[in-house]
Formats: C-alpha cells, structure tokens, sequence
C-alpha cells in the first residue's frame, strides 16, 4: 500500500496558503488564483463533461488495456471495466473544472513561431504518397490545418499526455475552442472510445493520438509543433516526467504546463520539486494535486503552494 500521499497531504495542508492570494508578489500569480483557481467553470462546459462522465460511470462495456503507467495496479493486458476506468482513473469534477479554466487562460497566450511543415488534412492528417499505421500515428498527432491552406495553423497547440475517456480533454477543448487540441493515449482500445466521446459531445478541435508519449512529442516537435498548454497525466515516473516537460518547454516561447499527480509517490514529486527549483519556469504554483509551471516572460519569480 502507498502511503506516500496521505503523508504529503497533510504535510502540504500545513504549509499551504489560501487560495486568496495574501503575500503573493506576482501580479500574474495573484491574477490567476483570483480568477483561474478561485473563478467558475462555464456551465455548458461543466453540464458537457460531467454528462460524459455519467455515461462513462453507466458503461459496463470492457477493454483490453494495454499500459496505464506507473501508480496504476494494471497489468499489461489486463481488461477493465469502463465504469472503473472512470471511477478510479477520470479526472475529478473540480480538477476538470480547473484544467478547463486554464485552458481558457491559455489562449491569451501568444507565441511566434514557425509554422509546421507538410501538408494536412482538415481531419489533422498528414497527405502522403505512402501509407502504413506508423506514418498514420504520426501524421494524427499534427493540429488541423487552416481554412483554405495547405499549411498548419500558427496558432499554439494544447497539449494532453493521458487521454484515458476523453473527459479532461473533453474540459480542455469546450474551453479552448479557439486552440486545437491534441492529446496522445497509448491504449489504441481506450484512444478509439475517447474519439467516439469527443465527437458524440462535439469537441471539433481535437486530435487523438494514439502513440507512447516520447513518440508523439519528438513528432510534434520534428514538425515545428509550438504550444501554449501542456497538461500532463500519464506514466507517473519522476524521471519520464522530468523528460516530457523539457522536451515541451523546447516547444514554444511561453506556456503554461499542468503536471498531474505531483503526489502520487516520493518520487513524483522528488520531479516535480527539481523541476521547480530548475529555473525552466519563471514561477510556479502547487496544488495538492497539480504542479503549475509558468514558462512566461516578465513574470515575478516564486514557488508558491496553495490549498486546493
């Protein structure tokens, strides 16, 4: 049994602060606890993934799974219900309101960069003269293009690592409708449910990419791929965290990166703690659950922990 996270939260709730933002020196910093942790997710965006998640608690439907990472008690192969995939795996409804809210957050954030080369489709895939399911898992994982070109947008990109049902990025795309939003699962069984998901409740900005992690990051990033938001939520192991987050921060002049899970185990958040210290974020914010890294210019520099 893992007692890790019951000791870490009690150890955060003392050394925590209020959400409030009493002795909080960054401007932004304070602007985003009053108006992103402390603000209200939109209701059409909360009545739409809260419906997915109730359809997803009902469905009695299993899957083979093929790897759920560190912290899960999955084996390679194992079959699960859907239901207990949502119960236990599915992002919570206030985190799913939070991620939401920061997704929102994430489109004032502007970035030039080099447009990604090639030629794409409006379903996100790469035109191409060869065929095979590699180049197809790759050519899945690139934005939409625009409207009436032959190019991919210059607009930043939302990033996902762990789809899982599609619930947060269901959260993540009602909320950013203006950004695309592409996030990767490994599990082709659980990809192919949470593209049935996001089309049924119609996120029309997203692209689900099924790959392993490193895979699809070195793709986007081999593409000229920039992004503005990065969330996080797969393969909880310090070192592949620590590795996901510095290939992402190569990606793009400014972000915002949500790293899930910070307490799961010692050593997530041995990652999570040298990532902070490391200096690859202007600022940074923890929650009990969530790491926040603010890749921005002119921002006051801290490490603030706060309760949520």
């Amino acid at each position: 049994m893992n007692l890790y996270p019951a000791t870490a939260f009690a150890r955060h709730l003392l050394t925590a602060r209020g959400t409030a933002g009493h002795g909080v020196h960054s401007p932004f910093v304070f602007d985003f606890l009053t108006n992103v942790v402390r603000g209200k997710i939109d209701p059409k965006i909360y009545g739409e993934v809260e419906s997915l998640r109730r359809e997803m608690l009902a469905d009695r439907r299993t899957v083979r799974i093929t790897d759920l990472g560190a912290g899960s008690a999955t084996r390679k192969g194992e079959e699960r219900r859907i239901s207990e995939i949502a119960r236990t795996a599915a992002l919570p409804p206030r985190q799913a309101g939070l991620l939401a809210r920061v997704a929102r957050r994430s489109q004032g954030v502007q970035q030039r960069s080099p447009a990604p080369t090639g030629e794409f489709t409006r379903s996100g895939a790469t035109q191409s003269r060869t065929s095979g399911r590699a180049h197809k898992e790759q050519s899945d994982a690139v934005p939409h293009q625009r409207e009436g070109s032959g190019q991919a947008s210059e607009n930043p990109i939302i990033l996902e690592l762990g789809t899982s049902l599609g619930i947060s990025s269901l959260a993540l795309a009602l909320a950013a409708t203006e950004q695309h939003v592409v996030t990767v699962e490994g599990c082709p069984a659980l990809a192919e449910i949470a593209r049935q998901n996001l089309l049924r409740h119609g996120a029309g900005n997203v692209t689900v990419n099924n790959t392993e992690f490193s895979s699809a990051l070195e793709m986007l990033r081999t593409l000229g791929t920039t992004i503005s938001m990065a969330f996080i939520d797969g393969n909880h192991r310090g070192m592949a965290l620590k590795q996901y987050i510095e290939t992402i921060r190569s990606m793009g002049n400014e972000m915002i990166i949500v790293a899930d899970d910070i307490h799961l185990s010692r050593e997530m958040y041995g990652a999570w703690r040298s990532l902070a210290s490391s200096g690859i974020a202007a600022a940074t914010l923890e929650t009990f659950r969530f790491g926040f890294l603010f890749c921005l210019r002119n921002l006051t520099p801290g490490d603030y922990r706060i309760r949520h």
